[in-house]
């Protein structure tokens, strides 16, 4: 038995349970917040290369952790999951692989994108 199975990018149970939050007359709130997410994460990926780039442990953790809530809220567990060890990294000050895990990141990231692109599409 393998050791841990391969993680789906995008949990869509947790959009299924915004959805039930919708009320009528509303505009579609499992868009909203994909949107909301699209548009906080850019500024946060920014600061992930950034902090990478100086080897700045504080940026690093602050955005490692804030992408990581905002992640796990529209169901992005891959990508939480692995801010959370950039996250731990950083908090410990070992920044010297940052790059590597900001890259790893960044593949997440545009994954979960198209994912959650696609999702918005269908509730259109």
């Amino acid at each position: 038995m393998p050791a841990s199975l391969p993680v789906e990018p995008v949990d869509h149970k947790v959009l299924d349970s915004l959805r039930q939050l919708q009320k009528e007359q509303r505009s579609d709130i499992v868009q909203q917040v994909i949107t909301l997410f699209f548009k906080g994460a850019a500024g946060l990926l920014r600061d992930l290369e950034l902090g990478a780039t100086n080897h700045d442990a504080s940026l690093l953790h602050q955005a490692s952790h804030a992408l990581k809530s905002v992640s796990a809220n529209v169901g992005a567990i891959a990508l939480s999951s692995r801010c959370k060890e950039l996250e731990a990294m950083a908090r410990s000050g070992i920044v010297s692989d940052a790059a590597s895990m900001v890259r790893a990141i960044l593949e997440d990231y545009r994954m979960a994108e198209v994912l959650l692109s696609d999702r918005m599409q269908k509730v259109a």
